[in-house]
């Protein structure tokens, strides 16, 4: 009995990780989504271009995600290690220098692949896109940080941070930074 009583435990700690997993894999898809919607309005698709460029640019972007994995993952590391070393810096801006690297290479293996099926203006369009698009979703994230929709809206779900008390405030020296979302 004990052992059931164990497994059926073990199992329902289990559900929440796997339901994470599938609302972050869901997440990340509906944010792909969204995030070809807006270049292919950014870049005057027709429904015909977009639908090649559609699985073009997944794979690009996988690509790309993958070439910078190893990266993100040693800085995220470092941030929060505290006795990180000078061969530990060493070795991320190696990292980072190689990842810079492949990553100019997959654009231009892309940017080639997509001549067949856009202008060199959609091409040049795409890229500014891309970048519009990030500037986008870190103003979103530094609204939702301030306690905001993405709307503008007080979100009600978050603590309003503009009644907090001047004495809780952040001080030059203590640590704290603007990008700092733990703050």
């Amino acid at each position: 009995m004990k052992k059931h009583i164990s497994i059926l435990l073990l199992t329902l700690l289990c559900i929440p990780a796997l339901f994470a997993q599938e609302d972050k894999a869901k997440m990340r898809e509906e944010m792909q989504k969204f995030k070809i919607d807006f270049l292919a309005k950014e870049m005057g698709l027709s429904e015909k271009q977009k639908s090649e460029f559609t699985p073009l640019y997944n794979e690009y972007d996988e690509q790309r995600r993958q070439a910078g994995a190893e990266v993100w993952k040693l800085e995220r590391k470092l941030k929060k290690d505290k006795n990180a070393s000078e061969a530990d810096y060493k070795k991320l801006s190696e990292l980072q220098q190689t990842a810079r690297e492949k990553d100019n290479e997959i654009v231009k293996k892309f940017d080639k692949r997509l001549e067949s099926i856009l202008t060199a203006k959609q091409i040049y369009t795409m890229h500014q896109g891309e970048e519009k698009f990030f500037e986008k979703m870190k103003e979103m994230r530094k609204k939702h940080r301030d306690g905001k929709h993405p709307h503008g809206k007080p979100d009600p779900n978050r603590p309003n941070k503009a009644h907090k008390d001047k004495k809780d405030s952040p001080t030059p020296g203590d640590g704290c930074n603007p990008d700092n979302s733990d703050c």
